[in-house]
């Protein structure tokens, strides 16, 4: 009788273990096999079973990457449309870089001495 029952806890123990190869093959996912390798080899460290888990229960690899994309814009797009808007708020009237730039007072005065002059002018 008890090898009965041990059999039975084996067996239970090994559907409890193949889970996520289980739900994966019953999901038809297109990475079934990686699954189960996964889930085989790398069940035991317990984190190998979680990740073999998570991989079967998540959708299509491409579906899942074109929703990441998809989020990813529409983070960037509110993002820059926050900045613009704020860029406007706080804008002041458009002042070209050289719109103040002064023009220094130009004294002429009389640097040369007669003689020089005269010198030139010779």
């Amino acid at each position: 009788m008890t090898k009965y029952v041990e059999a039975i806890g084996l067996i239970g123990a090994l559907v409890v273990y193949l889970v996520p190869s289980l739900e994966a093959d019953a999901r038809e996912h297109p990475y079934a096999l990686a699954i189960t390798l996964v889930n085989v080899f790398l069940g035991w460290t317990v984190i190998g079973w979680f990740a073999a888990l998570h991989a079967a229960r998540t959708p299509e690899g491409g579906q899942r990457l074109t929703q990441i994309a998809r989020t990813a814009r529409l983070a960037i797009a509110r993002g820059t449309i926050d900045k613009l808007v704020a860029h406007a708020h706080h804008r002041t009237a458009f002042r070209p870089r050289f719109a103040q730039a002064h023009v220094a007072d130009v004294r002429v005065t009389k640097t040369r001495s007669t003689n020089q002059r005269d010198w030139m002018r010779k």
